[in-house]
């Protein structure tokens, strides 16, 4: 009997709960794909700092992405749990919400990353 070897492709981690808007969501997406780097998107229950802590330390880039119906976060599998890379409010639009996705795959690919703090 041969035995099955899952091969983990490197993806940037995406976990929302049902609270998160779509459309914020595709926007994110769209951040991501933009700079070319792969993702997974995933709803689950939780808060967004607990998503993007989990889809960061379940990612084998380190990246993850957590959304709920209040917050945006970016997290880094190296940094504390509670100490988050990004977190934006989710009302911050479509600009704001497509620049954090591109930020997670600028970490991957170690780019300059994107100010957040425009409107």
């Amino acid at each position: 009997m041969a035995m099955a070897h899952e091969i983990k492709k490197p993806m940037i981690h995406f976990f929302h709960s049902p609270l998160a808007d779509r459309r914020v969501l595709r926007e994110i997406e769209l951040g991501i794909e933009e700079e070319g780097i792969p993702w997974k998107l995933d709803q689950r229950e939780g808060s967004a700092l607990d998503l993007a802590w989990e889809a960061a330390g379940s990612s084998n880039l380190e990246v993850g992405i957590g959304a709920d119906g209040q917050w945006l976060i970016l997290h880094y599998n190296k940094l504390e749990q509670n100490q988050p890379l990004f977190r934006i409010s989710a009302q911050s639009g479509p600009v704001q919400a497509r620049a954090l996705g591109a930020n997670a795959a600028r970490l991957v690919k170690k780019l300059p990353l994107k100010a957040l703090d425009r409107r």
